[in-house]
């Protein structure tokens, strides 16, 4: 899978740390043609108070969709359940 599209980021308030957290969603093109989405976070690891690594990560993906306007609709949609 490819990265289509970008939207966000947003910042939310993690599960597991309680901490505040960027998250966007990706919408991906598929190797069949089909797109998805998914959330992605800032994963960030440190070493005494210095960045070592800083990336997205993804999450999860859902669903499969016909084309690229679907796609992004449905992560916009997701996305503003969790502003």
């Amino acid at each position: 899978m490819k990265v289509a599209k970008v939207l966000g980021p947003i910042e939310v308030i993690s599960e597991a740390t309680k901490e505040p957290q960027l998250r966007r969603v990706a919408i991906l093109e598929r190797d069949d043609g089909h797109f998805t989405f998914a959330e992605e976070y800032l994963y960030t690891s440190e070493y005494e108070g210095e960045i070592i690594a800083q990336r997205w990560a993804r999450l999860w993906t859902a669903g499969i969709y016909d084309n690229l306007d679907k796609a992004e609709a449905e992560g916009r949609l997701f996305l503003q359940r969790h502003k």
